[in-house]
């Protein structure tokens, strides 16, 4: 039964009138006959008694106009649901993230989302950076979060969120009775560390950017996470150059000076397809919208410099 003759039906049957049934269609009375005729025919049955003055509905028509109104709805329901999947309002989008996107980017982000889009589900999946080109590669994730820069060709990078960077030291450091620092300052300090194979551009950018600026640290100790690398530096290993983010953590025994000195920004970056996905689309747009807007999350770094 095609979708316009069930239609035109229901019309002719809520009017018991052809003629109210043609306007109420935008149709001409005589198409619309037509096509009563049409779905008679094709069920085999007649669906309407007529004459010059009266138009009922027969037995038959009685049974499948409670039939019609259910397809018509769900048809309707049917499109508006693919419509919704096709502008990335229902369905399902997977997000990679590495560990210092859980600071403060998914904190702003997540509850965002849910208000503005009801329909569509968030999974999170955890992913070191270097690993996540390949996961959108292969289809694990739609769209990722990464300490950037990372190498990932045929992808396209979007800048979200840059981060000043600080100091952390155990509490009873002598550099912590400083309100700031400046980079030489941790000349030939023992230093705390991400090993390079989890966050490469990080790990090798902060190193390399405190040398320019006069001091290399003695390395002590590298982490496989941040999180650790704090509680190194509260067990007294040694000190450490971090995003501000990090410090919304407040370890214990870990104290954050600012390091104005240093030349280097810690850049949060989303990376899609060249072409994403509507899910994607509408996630990318709303990240867009919160970390560009004037006078985002304002800077850590001077009220952590007073502590």
């Amino acid at each position: 039964m095609e979708h316009k003759l069930l239609k035109s039906f229901v019309a002719v049957a809520e009017e018991l009138h052809f003629g109210r049934a043609a306007r109420r269609l935008h149709l001409s009375q005589p198409p619309l006959s037509l096509q009563i005729q049409k779905l008679e025919a094709e069920l085999g049955t007649a669906l309407f008694v007529r004459s010059n003055r009266h138009v009922a509905l027969t037995e038959a028509g009685h049974v499948l106009l409670g039939r019609a109104r259910h397809l018509l709805a769900e048809s309707d329901r049917a499109a508006q649901e693919v419509s919704r999947v096709g502008r990335g309002e229902l369905g399902a989008v997977t997000l990679g993230y590495t560990a210092t996107a859980s600071h403060r980017l998914l904190p702003e982000l997540v509850p965002r989302f849910r208000k503005l889009h009801p329909g569509l589900r968030l999974e999170l999946l955890e992913l070191r950076s270097a690993e996540q080109p390949e996961a959108i590669a292969a289809g694990r994730i739609e769209l990722g979060l990464v300490c950037a820069p990372v190498p990932a060709p045929g992808l396209t990078e979007t800048p979200l969120l840059r981060e000043r960077l600080l100091v952390a030291l155990p509490k009873a450091h002598p550099l912590a009775k400083k309100s700031r620092l400046h980079p030489r300052d941790l000349d030939g300090a023992d230093y705390v560390g991400v090993r390079p194979d989890i966050e490469p551009a990080w790990a090798e950018a902060s190193l390399r950017a405190l040398k320019l600026a006069g001091a290399v640290p003695r390395l002590v100790q590298e982490t496989d996470t941040k999180i650790a690398l704090l509680g190194l530096v509260a067990a007294g290993l040694g000190l450490s150059v971090v995003s501000e983010s990090l410090a919304v953590l407040e370890r214990r025994g870990v104290v954050f000076r600012s390091l104005p000195g240093l030349k280097l920004e810690l850049t949060l970056s989303a990376l899609t397809r060249a072409v994403p996905t509507p899910r994607a689309a509408s996630l990318l747009e709303l990240m867009r919208r919160v970390f560009t807007a004037p006078g985002f999350a304002p800077s850590l770094a001077s009220r952590h410099a007073r502590r």
